[in-house]
């Protein structure tokens, strides 16, 4: 991998979210770039423990390159139990909590171990990092023990040393200083490993950089700007995905403010960036001292599937859906958005089973490319048929000429390798020379009528149709026509029967506003002219839904059940101030049809 290549493409937060009942139990949330979360599972504990001291705080969680698994360790403790923090320094829990995951989503029951040395008063925020070299794991935490020398307790950094969290060597004297200190945290970096802890007694984060794990290797590192934040602790530190940029957060528990962001290039310089208000968001909790683990996008699609806000589908930003079934399985295939300009150039396609998790199978066609000779990029918006043991995937593109088009490519399964016809299906000199009204060609959707005919709805300005020949890469012209009654028209038409109507749907307004909306008429033919009735798609601002439109609809083969998938800007809405329209993310729900046999508006 190249120093911007990586194998991940998210971020998973556990925490905890204070004192309150519930509060310290194990919270996950989910980040796409490091810096502005969403809050997973409605923002209730996904995990917790009924064991020692019935609540968990400082949770952190591991993959294990031993064994593929994930760790999920945490401290025994719960302050809203009623004890008081003297209890819990001097007389709590020296146990560690632990869960185990094979996928992030199914996790075991708790165990607890007892770490901490007899005597000892708490043992709090365990974390662990591996040691490549001994193959093992090095586990560490902050007790409050009483040496001889030593008056009264001092907070001291302990470490054991496992292979599978559940047998441990002894605990020894980690970190010792003159001060207190807890809440360390210990990231790798080019054979250096760097140390971030709490000094207790300053109230502030000090750094270390040793050579080694070993407990003699660390020297110290001047970071002015992190000494000289005070009121913080629960150091956690990560790399960014996408570029050689690190970031550590601190949890503000003296304002009470949660997790503040700091950035820096260079690890060894110490030399910190505290980023501003609006630079990041970490979503409705306050998150509290946790954890951050850079995480794939499958799992990043099993994290919304299980905990998700049960409309987004897909990690990442993808726009344009469409939504078809071959089989037993269910495809998406989107617009790959986040390109200011919508000049994005590759088109993926997704599969499911059951519609909630899906999988990324992969690049199935590049306009940057010779993949298709005609076009030379801004891949948007494509469409799914299928006739004879042959997959028909429609697209747009840009021409030479810098105007859109649509084309065609086939394949023999419904994930490729397809292969794009040489000339684009429809072209605006086309729309000119046939004295058919329309803005862009752009929007292709399929509808194949009952007698097998096979027809493309289009168009950007004015809605058109026309009817597809036999071998489905090619159209018959003098079928074309423009489509009435599409009240308030933009792009994206698309048509389905039931109950002896066509039922027509389609986007309005435009895809960077906040009310971009799909739109609802019937009509008796295929052509139109079409009633408009109202608007059945549209922004829900309390749920921080926005630009709800670019729809498909598909009906569940052999039953009168149907599933709507659309794009709305990309959560947090915070995330991007600016270009939301070139930034979105696809979503998924059920369409239903009223006793009067018409569509009913989704409910978000």
């Amino acid at each position: 991998m190249t120093n911007h290549e990586s194998a991940y493409t998210g971020y998973l937060l556990v925490h905890f979210i204070g004192e309150q009942p519930d509060g310290e139990q194990v919270y996950f949330s989910y980040s796409e770039d490091g810096l502005f979360w969403k809050d997973l599972n409605a923002g209730l504990p996904v995990l917790r423990s009924e064991l020692g001291e019935q609540g968990v705080r400082d949770p952190f969680v591991v993959r294990s390159p031993k064994d593929g698994k994930f760790y999920l360790i945490a401290t025994d403790l719960r302050i809203a139990s009623g004890k008081g923090w003297g209890n819990a320094v001097n007389e709590g829990s020296r146990d560690m909590i632990v869960w185990e995951s094979s996928d992030l989503v199914n996790w075991s029951s708790p165990w607890s171990v007892t770490l901490a040395i007899p005597g000892a008063g708490c043992l709090w925020a365990p974390e662990t990092v591996y040691d490549e070299a001994a193959d093992e794991f090095l586990v560490f935490w902050a007790s409050a023990t009483t040496d001889l020398g030593e008056s009264e307790r001092k907070h001291k950094i302990y470490s054991s040393r496992t292979k599978d969290f559940r047998s441990f060597s002894p605990a020894e004297r980690y970190i010792v200083r003159d001060n207190h200190i807890i809440d360390t945290t210990i990231i790798e970096s080019n054979g250096a490993y760097y140390r971030y802890s709490k000094d207790e007694t300053t109230k502030n984060i000090r750094v270390e950089r040793g050579t080694s794990l070993d407990k003699e290797a660390f020297t110290n590192v001047n970071a002015p700007v992190l000494e000289a934040l005070l009121g913080v602790e629960g150091p956690q530190i990560f790399k960014f995905n996408d570029r050689e940029e690190w970031c550590l957060i601190v949890d503000r528990f003296a304002e009470g403010k949660g997790y503040l962001p700091l950035v820096t290039s260079d690890l060894a310089s110490g030399d910190f960036r505290v980023l501003e208000d609006g630079q990041f968001d970490l979503g409705k909790s306050k998150k509290r001292h946790g954890g951050v683990m850079p995480i794939t996008a499958e799992e990043c699609a099993r994290l919304i599937a299980a905990f998700g806000d049960g409309h987004q589908i897909l990690p990442g930003q993808f726009a344009d859906p469409d939504i078809a079934k071959f089989g037993d399985k269910y495809y998406i295939y989107p617009t790959k958005d986040g390109f200011n300009g919508w000049s994005g150039t590759q088109f993926h396609v997704f599969s499911s089973d059951d519609r909630r998790l899906w999988k990324d199978e992969g690049l199935i066609l590049d306009l940057a490319t010779d993949d298709v000779p005609w076009a030379i990029g801004s891949a948007w918006a494509p469409a799914i048929a299928t006739r004879n043991g042959k997959y028909y995937y429609y697209f747009c593109g840009k021409e030479k000429s810098g105007v859109s088009a649509i084309g065609v490519a086939v394949a023999d399964t419904p994930i490729g390798p397809f292969r794009a016809e040489p000339e684009p299906l429809i072209t605006m000199t086309m729309m000119k020379r046939l004295g058919i009204k329309m803005g862009q060609t752009i929007d292709p959707s399929i509808y194949i009528e009952e007698d097998g005919t096979a027809y493309m709805l289009f168009g950007n300005g004015d809605g058109a149709i026309v009817q597809l020949g036999d071998d489905m890469v090619s159209v018959i012209e003098d079928t074309m026509a423009n489509i009435d009654g599409l009240h308030d028209f933009r792009e994206a038409v698309t048509v389905l029967k039931r109950g002896g109507l066509y039922h027509f749907t389609w986007s309005c307004d435009d895809t960077g506003s906040e009310n971009y909306h799909v739109n609802y008429g019937t009509s008796e033919s295929l052509y139109g002219p079409v009633n408009y009735h109202y608007t059945v798609l549209e922004k829900n601002k309390d749920k921080d839904m926005l630009g709800t439109a670019h729809h498909s609809i598909m009906r569940e083969p052999g039953r009168d059940q149907y599933w709507i998938a659309y794009h709305r800007f990309v959560t947090p809405l915070t995330r991007f101030t600016e270009g939301k329209g070139f930034h979105r993310e696809t979503c998924l729900g059920e369409l239903f049809f009223g006793e009067d046999g018409l569509m009913k508006k989704v409910e978000l």
